[in-house]
């Protein structure tokens, strides 16, 4: 079923049909209601416009019929239609599967294989290209969740951390911070000219910084937040009480276990998380983004939904419909209404369009058959 999909992402218009992972949903609850379509032999499932998908198809990639994984199907399904392939996510998906990769590679007792694709399995993937088809279907999600939270960030403040913000660091490694060497004591002086002379933070971090890590990124560290663990707790706290712009004086900080004292500026760089939102670093995009996915629950499901909304999908029977309907309004209760709203607004929207189009398309039949019975009684008088 994956890989029907896969195949035909491109269409315009296609139905995305579910009748569950098992044969209860394939024969028992059809096997009273509904005549069944055969393809050599075997009960056809899932119908598009591209082709069908039989039961045996659907049958090789089953796990349990719990609401959760119909959802992850439904998922899968709708992410896949709404997000097309680029050589970005083909990136990002094989970074993904070397990593996972990786992992089961260092456990020689099998046990972390077995664990990953028990879950993957839960999730709507399996067989020999369960890993990279997971993979994918996690980088396009990364997509929907970065498309739906920049457009609609105003309506997700009370989900985005304190403290929020982009900043860069500039350090000097020291021997003693409270009696600084002649040769110390002339680098930050240094420093602070070029400073005062106008030149950009990352200017002078790419020029005097010890911190190999970030000089090369003219002293960008990234997104932090009050929560951040990966920053000095003294430079986070400094960084934390700046405004855009702004730069530290220098911090003290005595590395455990290490002679060297380093001396670090922080600067603030950004706070404004749409604008963070929209910067050009994908790390610090994506790290805020999965920020606000983890802090509010159900956002996920809900951005699933909404693209579900965009695509005509169609269930085979009611119940599955419920099913799926009702885990999505489960995970989402939470959210704040304002958000919930949205999904409300995009049906309404939806059904006036179509009305709109059934309208147009009543009123172009009506015209025809006028125009070709106005032709007809022309002919008669003639």
């Amino acid at each position: 079923m994956g890989e029907f999909l896969r195949k035909y992402w491109f269409v315009s218009v296609l139905a995305v049909l579910f009748i569950g992972v098992l044969v209860y949903y394939i024969v028992d609850m059809n096997k009273d209601n509904v005549k069944t379509m055969q393809s050599d032999g075997t009960s056809v499932v899932v119908s598009t416009s591209a082709g069908n998908v039989t039961s045996a198809e659907l049958l090789e990639n089953s796990t349990v019929a719990e609401p959760g994984v119909l959802f992850s199907l439904y998922r899968n399904a709708v992410t896949e239609q709404s997000v097309p392939n680029d050589s970005e996510i083909e990136d990002q998906a094989k970074t993904m599967a070397r990593n996972l990769e990786s992992n089961i590679k260092a456990d020689a007792t099998g046990k972390t294989r077995a664990s990953i694709m028990s879950q993957l399995a839960s999730m709507g993937f399996s067989g020999s290209d369960a890993i990279s088809n997971y993979s994918k279907v996690a980088a396009k999600i990364q997509v929907l969740d970065g498309n739906f939270i920049r457009e609609h960030i105003n309506l997700l403040t009370s989900y985005i951390p304190e403290g929020a913000r982009t900043v860069s660091v500039l350090t000097m490694n020291v021997e003693d911070a409270e009696n600084l060497s002649d040769e110390a004591k002339a680098k930050q002086d240094e420093i602070q000219k070029a400073l005062d002379e106008g030149k950009s933070f990352g200017e002078v971090a790419a020029e005097f910084s010890e911190d190999e890590t970030t000089k090369n990124k003219n002293g960008f560290f990234g997104y932090v937040d009050s929560s951040n663990t990966q920053l000095d707790k003294a430079v986070l706290e400094k960084a934390l009480d700046l405004k855009t712009g702004e730069t530290s004086d220098w911090i003290t900080v005595q590395p455990s276990g290490s002679t060297t004292t380093v001396l670090y500026k922080v600067h603030v760089d950004e706070t404004d998380p749409e604008k963070i939102l929209n910067s050009d670093d994908e790390t610090a995009k994506t790290t805020l983004v999965n920020t606000i996915i983890s802090k509010a629950n159900g956002l996920e499901a809900f951005i699933i939904q909404n693209a579900g909304q965009k695509l005509e999908v169609s269930f085979a029977n009611d119940d599955i419909k419920k099913q799926v309907d009702d885990y999505i309004n489960q995970q989402t209760s939470q959210l704040d209404p304002s958000i919930l709203a949205l999904n409300t607004s995009d049906k309404q929207e939806e059904a006036d369009k179509t009305s709109t189009e059934s309208k147009a398309d009543t009123e172009a039949s009506e015209s025809t058959q006028s125009s070709a019975a106005s032709s007809e009684s022309t002919q008669e008088g003639k």
